[in-house]
């Protein structure tokens, strides 16, 4: 790579600020009293500062052993757009020699530069991921202007607790540029410190964390008999500061009776819970059938919460935790026995086998019908007259699904022992709703041979998705028509007319008669908007209609990849600069034609006027002759 020599006037200057002016600006959100936390005489050893600029704001923090986000704004100082852009956390090979390199130039120079440079921590704070050192393409930055970029990273452990600097590289193509520019070395620094709990107060406690959660909190202990439903809620409350996005909470599953007392009915058993704010608490609901030999006891059930620390950005490392249930096994028949009433020892368990829906996936505002597959878990107990009913879950007091047919209860006869029966009703989703995924509680209401009209209930997770849909404004061409070798300026906006975010938008401009243009947009919200405002260069002259493909392309919450195409109208034309050798510059006099005099001008109008006045002679003789012969008529009748 190649990383620009630094001279000894900059290293002076950029010592003096930050000596003097970085305690008062950048870090005075850092309130420090120890002496290991004095902020230290930081290089910066930034390459070409008239071209590209990091513009430093509030000190990062970041927590060791944890994950974070380092935002960091660039600013184009260039009189040019570019028009691509790249900005990346360099290697630790890189980091290393970078510095050291650095600090051995300095060794025999001034002693305060080399105290300067040689008092920085030159440790590399970051794990080693897949995605640590990746390339993020800012698209296109106008002249003057910033733009930012969220960097996610990954803290070592066993760090001091301390200022660390972060060597950020940037790469860039400027309007009239053929390839990307060499890498720009920037510098910035990270406060790196240890979370920690100072216990004064609960609500110090729980804060004590950007994002951690609390599972069970003000709820009993749920419990169940072998062979029962157990329908339970996890109470779930997000006790960290900052909002978690997209939150998952999935159940580990075992085969292991031991560990795991329920029957495994489904493929997974994965909740999505949407975005929780500080302090906010959902309840992830479970409907459970407890196997039939399962013993009695507390069982650990053990979850893994996910969740994105921002809106856009990637999952973080999942939090594990464990919650207890109860459950009564055949052991513990006789104390049963005791302490149940009459009536419950001799009603039927009837619990949800599986389900499925058509289609599979859901989207807002379809119609679909479910399937659920009803079993008698009972050994020896019969079920008559049973009325299963279907409530959906609501949302602002609308339910989201309504059955199509208006009847939300479907009625079996009887349930043998063991037995099953499925049980299909269609419905219909709510158009409106967000996306994720929504409860169904079945309520049941049966005989058994010694209780009458027993009454239960179990839930199930429908999952509902929001189809991604976009739109683009009016599409700018200027100009419409270039010659090869110039360029046209092409805007447009790109609209989230949908409910879900668009991920990664990227607009692709292809074409015989251009050079491939690549724009990155970025992730678009809801009912927002992305620009793309790029420079397309002709390298050949149009062939065909002038027609340009326009390829936009998005991700959704999952990584597919979606494509929407368009056309815009651009010709090309040759090269219409004019050969000199081609023009005949030679001027000869005999080519001017002199002026004519005015006895020549008279001369070209003697004759018209010698024939105009000829013929009004005649004209006039023959009146007189006309007039003379009627005289001569009159006189002779007279």
């Amino acid at each position: 790579m190649k990383i620009k020599g630094l001279r000894w006037m900059a290293t002076f200057l950029a010592a003096c600020m930050l000596m003097g002016a970085v305690p008062a600006t950048a870090f005075a959100a850092k309130e420090t009293t120890e002496a290991a936390e004095t902020i230290p005489q930081v290089y910066r050893m930034d390459d070409d500062n008239d071209t590209v600029r990091l513009v430093i704001g509030k000190t990062p923090t970041l927590y060791i052993g944890k994950n974070g986000t380092v935002s960091v704004t660039l600013m184009n100082m260039e009189d040019k757009d570019w028009i691509e852009t790249e900005i990346w956390i360099a290697s630790e090979d890189d980091f290393r020699n970078h510095y050291s390199d650095e600090i051995t130039k300095t060794e025999d120079r001034d002693s305060e530069e080399s105290s300067i440079v040689q008092s920085m921590k030159t440790i590399y704070p970051f794990e080693v991921t897949d995605s640590l050192n990746r390339h993020y393409k800012v698209g296109h930055v106008n002249k003057k202007a910033k733009k930012t970029v969220n960097l996610n990273v990954n803290v070592k452990k066993g760090l001091e607790e301390g200022y660390y600097p972060i060597l950020i590289y940037i790469s860039k193509r400027a309007q009239g540029e053929d390839g990307m520019s060499s890498e720009y070395a920037k510098t910035i620094m990270a406060w790196i410190e240890t979370k920690k709990t100072t216990g004064t107060s609960e609500t110090n406690e729980d804060n004590s964390e950007p994002v951690a959660f609390a599972l069970g909190e003000n709820q009993p202990t749920p419990s169940a008999n072998y062979s029962e439903v157990m329908n339970f809620d996890v109470n779930v409350r997000n006790t960290g500061y900052k909002t978690a996005y997209d939150v998952r909470v999935d159940m580990e599953l075992s085969e292991d009776i031991a560990k795991f007392p329920f029957e495994i009915n489904d493929g997974n058993y994965d909740r999505q819970m949407g975005n929780m704010n500080p302090d906010q608490t959902v309840a992830v609901p479970f409907s459970m059938a407890v196997r039939e030999k399962a013993k009695s006891g507390y069982y650990p059930i053990k979850f893994k919460i996910r969740y994105r620390e921002n809106e856009n950005g990637n999952f973080a490392a999942p939090v594990e935790d464990t919650f207890y249930v109860r459950v009564y096994g055949k052991d513990e028949d006789d104390s049963l026995d005791s302490e149940a009433g009459e009536n419950e020892r001799t009603k039927a368990r009837i619990i949800v086998d599986s389900f499925e829906t058509d289609p599979a996936e859901i989207y807002a505002g379809q119609d679909f019908t479910l399937k659920v597959r009803m079993k008698n878990a009972s050994n020896s107990i019969a079920a008559s007259n049973i009325l299963f009913t279907f409530e959906s879950e609501a949302v602002s007091d609308s339910p989201v699904f309504t059955t199509v047919n208006g009847s939300n209860s479907v009625v079996v006869n009887s349930l043998a022992p063991g037995a099953s029966d499925t049980l299909t009703i269609k419905f219909s989703s709510s158009p409106t709703a967000e996306q994720r995924s929504y409860t169904i509680t079945i309520n049941e209401q049966y005989d058994s041979p010694e209780f009458k009209n027993a009454k239960e209930a179990v839930k199930i997770a429908v999952g509902l998705k929001q189809e991604a849909r976009l739109n683009t404004g009016t599409i700018e061409v200027m100009p419409d028509a270039i010659s090869v070798g110039e360029e046209s300026n092409v805007m447009f906006s790109i609209n989230n007319t949908g409910k879900v975010m668009l991920y990664n938008v990227n607009a692709v401009f292809e074409a015989d008669s251009i050079q491939k243009n690549e724009c990155y947009v970025g992730n678009i919200e809801p009912g927002k908007s992305g620009n793309v405002d790029t420079m397309i260069n002709g390298i050949a002259p149009t062939t065909d209609d002038g027609k340009v493909k326009l390829s936009i392309t998005y991700e959704d919450e999952n990584g597919k990849v979606s494509t929407v195409e368009k056309e815009i109208q651009l010709m090309v034309n040759e090269d219409q600069s004019m050969d000199e050798s081609n023009v005949d510059d030679t001027w000869n006099s005999d080519d001017v034609q002199p002026e004519p005099s005015t006895t020549d001008k008279l001369k070209h109008l003697a004759i018209p006027v010698g024939i105009v006045g000829v013929v009004l002679a005649a004209v006039i003789i023959v009146v007189i002759r006309r007039k003379k012969k009627k005289a001569g008529m009159d006189d002779e009748i007279l």
